[in-house]
Order: structure tokens, then sequence, then C-alpha cells
């Protein structure tokens, strides 16, 4: 087993919340704490709320409820709760600060607690006025900044349910949401900077004339256009609604890259404790921290460490512009600006670092949390070497939008190797064969097998798909459908979408496995495989690369995965590419890779960046 890159000192150690959550409870040591987790959570579940302070209006009678069946699981049952007064209402005497916010311009602010309650409280106010009520779904297309924040704490307190949506969608995307969930009523941004370039919001959604739009920045309102700063001003305080636990409170959409996007529901209780005991526990949130993570308020990590950040007092850091505008010293900048001490980022960011051979170390960082893709081992070592001076753990995390959340997370307390992840804590997370049985050190399906708080309450107006996407492979076990390998010493290693597995002559390979050994190779910036069908083979590999053009790099990455995973693996093709497809949260999209060069049919993109790489790759396909 490969040594390990970042060993903590126990002085270090000691001093992280997790280990501190063990010693409270009467551990030793963390493993302990873990295997407390997964085999009592009807005790260790109440031990998290308790540390992490999370209140309950009325206390619940019972931790989960499984009357109706493991996938319907409930979860704090009879108790009462608000998931945006954990967060606000109760911090409203508070003079620490709330939120810190930059645009592009490089215009800066500052939102204490106090404030943000008041704040919240008005808009709330007028949201009730509006004839918005319990459980209506309200909308929200605005990029990371402090109005979004503001709106969907406003949504939340009055108990309707926050739908955020990515900013950088096109119409037809925002419709698909809006008429999904029957969302009335729409937050949005009238207009925001991104490289330079002014983005018109409402314009971008011009043809949604049946919404009522929520709009800042607006200079006069029309009939169906409300200035979102009049609201704030004219609005009758209200404090938090107090809710039942499984009352949703915000609802996510899947990216809808194999057709109709999904909406995943959380809740007040369980999604929420959740979100809390892992801003906690994995990337070690203090009240002391600003955090900040690159992301969007339409992405699950937006929410996520607002949430859980602000429910433990900490400052969050918000940002609507791009992260290497006017240069790429754009968020070492930030982080000595505004004192941040958690950074959250991508792969790709960072790879996007490396590859222009940027060394500047990311001073007053004490933990960087990364998710969204699996890592290549260059890549992470960049990050902890050169970004980290080899000195800052990388929380790295995997779980998705339908658990907003985690089921994998390496924190501060362990050692880590480079690409890792951890057990989540209290996820029961496991990796089964095809006949369901758990298997280490084996390429096989991540799954669950105890039901969670933080599972999506089935989806939006889908229970036979919910059923059929999460339940149907293992009976009352929770299939993730991602590709991953899990050693006896609690480390896994996630290696794409189960979909995207690829079977070369009956042995099966993970693509990110593959990629690993091609990011090896200089002159290589990105790459994405996949798998073709081939008469002998059954499957063969073609890899596609972002880097120099030149017939030396294509044959150094054959000879790379050649030595690394055998000669069998051998890829038929290696082709270079100026773009890869890729959403605007960083993923590469390989299923659209392959659909554009074997020219299927490719479905929902409307979450892609850069639709025309798919032109590029349906081109080589052909020789054109």
């Amino acid at each position: 087993m490969q040594d390990f890159a970042y060993q903590p000192s126990q002085e270090s150690i000691q001093a992280t919340n997790i280990f501190k959550l063990a010693r409270r409870i009467g551990f030793s040591n963390i493993n302990q704490l873990y295997d407390f987790a997964d085999s009592d959570p009807e005790k260790f579940w109440p031990r998290v709320i308790e540390d992490c302070n999370i209140h309950f209006e009325k206390r619940y009678s019972k931790v989960l409820d499984s009357s109706l069946g493991i996938p319907f699981t409930k979860w704090f049952t009879g108790g009462s709760i608000n998931a945006e007064y954990n967060c606000v209402g109760r911090w409203k005497n508070s003079s620490s600060t709330a939120i810190k916010w930059e645009d592009e311009s490089g215009r800066t602010g500052k939102v204490t607690y106090r404030e943000l309650d008041f704040t919240v409280g008005k808009l709330a106010g007028s949201l009730v006025s509006l004839g918005i009520r319990k459980g209506d779904r309200i909308g929200i297309f605005m990029p990371l900044s402090k109005e979004a924040v503001e709106a969907m704490y406003a949504v939340i307190r009055i108990g309707a349910v926050a739908v955020p949506i990515f900013s950088g969608y096109a119409e037809e995307a925002v419709r698909k949401r809006v008429d999904d969930a029957g969302i009335k009523y729409l937050f949005a941004s009238s207009h925001y900077s991104r490289k330079g370039k002014t983005i018109d919001m409402l314009q971008s959604i011009s043809g949604l004339s049946e919404l009522t739009i929520i709009a800042s920045g607006i200079s006069e309102e029309g009939e169906r256009l409300i200035s979102l700063e009049r609201l704030i001003r004219e609005g009758e305080y209200v404090t938090s609604r107090q809710m039942d636990p499984e009352d949703p409170f915000i609802m996510l959409y899947t990216s809808g890259t194999t057709g109709k996007p999904k909406g995943t529901v959380h809740v007040h209780g369980g999604s929420f404790v959740n979100i809390v005991k892992e801003v906690k526990y994995y990337i070690d949130v203090t009240a002391q921290d600003t955090v900040f993570w690159i992301t969007d308020l339409g992405w699950m990590m937006g929410p996520w460490y607002i949430l859980g950040s602000n429910a433990l007092g900490a400052s969050i850091f918000v940002y609507s512009g791009a992260v290497d505008y006017p240069s790429k010293d754009r968020v070492p900048d930030m982080i000595a600006r505004h004192g941040i001490s958690i950074l959250g980022l991508s792969p790709t960011y960072v790879r996007m670092l490396k590859h222009s051979n940027y060394t500047r170390p990311f001073d007053g960082v004490r933990v960087f949390g990364s998710t969204g893709e699996p890592w290549d081992e260059e890549g992470w070592m960049f990050l902890f070497r050169e970004l980290g001076s080899s000195q800052v753990p990388i929380a790295n995390i995997s779980g998705g939008t339908d658990i907003i959340g985690c089921f994998l997370a390496s924190t501060p307390a362990i050692p880590m190797r480079p690409r890792c992840l951890y057990r989540g804590l209290g996820m029961n997370a496991s990796v089964y064969d095809d006949n369901g049985k758990e298997v280490y050190d084996q390429v096989a399906y991540l799954v669950s097998k105890k039901p969670c708080p933080s599972f999506t309450r089935s989806l939006w107006k889908q229970d036979d798909k919910y059923i059929d996407s999460y339940w149907s492979r293992f009976k009352d076990v929770w299939f993730h459908g991602d590709w991953a390998t899990m050693s006896r010493d609690g480390y896994f290693y996630i290696l794409g979408r189960a979909d995207d597995v690829i079977k070369v002559a009956g042995k099966r390979v993970g693509p990110n496995e593959v990629e690993d050994s091609v990011m090896r190779v200089k002159g290589v910036r990105e790459s994405a495989c996949i798998g073709i069908p081939d008469e002998i083979k059954g499957e063969s590999l073609v890899v596609f690369y972002m880097g120099e053009k030149s017939q030396e790099v294509a044959d150094a990455v054959k000879h790379e995965i050649e030595k690394s995973l055998g000669r069998s693996f051998s890829p038929s093709s290696v082709i270079w590419v100026s773009a890869l497809p890729r959403t605007r949260s960083g993923k590469i999209m390989r299923r659209l890779v392959r659909s554009a060069y074997l020219h299927l049919p490719s479905g929902d993109t409307n979450n892609l960046e850069n639709p025309e790489s798919l032109e590029e790759i349906a081109a080589i396909a052909k020789g054109d």
C-alpha cells in the first residue's frame, strides 16, 4: 500500500472536531467512533445533534422510523425544527460576521448575524404578504451572492421550499425545473459580471412570462417584476416557523444528463442534521473560520457549505465572478483579503493551475475541501505540495445531490494517501459485487447498507423512479451508482460512475483508473476515457485528451496505460481534442463524449458549459 502523503501529528488530531466528539462519547480514537456511528444510529445521531448544538423547538420522540419500508425511513419524528432558525434566527443578537462577499469588480462587504436576521425576517414577511405559504416551491436563479443567501434563508424561514437553480443555465433548462417543481415566484439577479462581461439574467429568462420575478438590482418594477430591495425595505419582520422534521426545506435538481432532471427533496430534520455533521467533522469548521467553496447556489455544495457553516456560527464567503479573472491570483488574493481558512475546490480547478505552472501557495488555508469528480494522483499531489505547502490536509468528499451530502470523506484527523477518501461517519458505506457480497480491494459498487438521515425523500413526483434508481439492485440497500474500491483499513477510491464502467476482454476497469495513468504523461492537461464496441474484446478503450497535440504524447499515453494496467487495456485510439464537454461545476461528461463519438442521442445537454465540444468529437469520429 502506498505511503501516506499527509500524516497528522497526535496534537493536530486531538484538535479536530471529530476527535473531540469521539472523546466526549468516551472513545479513545476515531475508529471506535466510526464503528459506533454505523452500528448504533439511535444513540449516535442524538450525540451529533447535541455536539453540533442543533436546536429542536420540540424534541423528537423517535430517531428513525422505517415502518413504511427502509427506502422511506423517517428521521427525528415527533419533533419540530427549522433549518433556517438554526443558521440565522438563533444568532439574531450576534455581532459576529455571517457573510463576507466580493464581486468580480472588486466590491466587498460584510453582513453580521444580527443584520442577516433582520434582512431575512423582513424579506420573509414580504413573501408571506405575497401569499407564499408552507410547502410552496420558490426558485432562486442567482449567482453565489449575498442576495442569494438572503433569499434562500427567507424562503426556508416561512416554511416554503427553496429551489436553487444553477445561475449559468439557459432559459430552457430553467423552464424544465420551474415547470416540474410548480414554481410561481423566482428570485433572480438583474445582472452580474463574469470574466469581465455583464450577464443579463433577466434577459436570459425573458420568455418565462407566467412567472413573477423577484429581482435584485432593478430600477423599475413591472406587472410580474418585483424589486427584492423593496421587499426587504417594506416587509413586516417575521420569525422562523417551526416545521415537522420531515417537511422539505430545499429541492435540488440533479444534472439531468441521462434525461429528465430529477428533483431531490431534503428536509428540515435529517437532511439538515447530516449537513451540519459533515461540515463540522469532515472539513472541521469552527465559529472562528471563514469558509468558501468554489461553487454555485444551484449545485449541492452551495447550500451545503452555507447552511453547515452558518449553523456552526462561522462566516461564509461568497463570490459571484470567475476564479481566474482578471488573473489566476484571484483566489489566493481573496483568501488573504477575507481571511478564508477553509477552501473547497474541484480537481478541475487545480489541474488548470497545474497546467499553467501556477505555484503560489494558498497561504492562510488550514483545510482544503474537494468534491465534484475523482482526483488523479498528479493533481492531488500538486494541490498538497504546491498550493498547500505539504502541510494542509485535503478533505476529499464524495456523495451527491440525492443525499445532499457525502458517503465518503477524508478528514484532517486521518493520514491521507493521494486521491483517497475515507469511510463516512454514520453512513454505512460499503462496496458490493454483483451478488450483493461485500468485497475489499476489488472494483465494485458503492452502496449504503443502512438508511441515512439525508437520503432524498423519494424524487419529486417520481416514487417509482426513486425505487428503481436507488433500491432495486440490492434489497434494502442504497445503490449509489459509483464504481469504487474499499480497503479493510477504511480507505475508499471512487473510479467513476458505474454506468461508465468499461469491460475489456471480460475485465472491468473504471475510466478514472485509466485517466489517472493518462494524467501522468507530460503534455496532458485533461483526459476522458470511454469504451466502444469491439468485435473481439467486447469493448476497447478510446482516450481523449487535452494538452500538447503530438504523436509523441499520444504514444506516451498508450505506453503509460499499458505499463500501469497491462497490455490488454491498450487503447485502440488516443485522440487529441481542443475541449472536453463539461458542466459548469467542472465535471467531464464521459457519457456525452461516448454519445458524440458513436453518433448516439445525447439527451439533455443543458448543463454543459461548452456544447460545441461535442461537435468536434463527432467530426473526429466522421473523419472530418
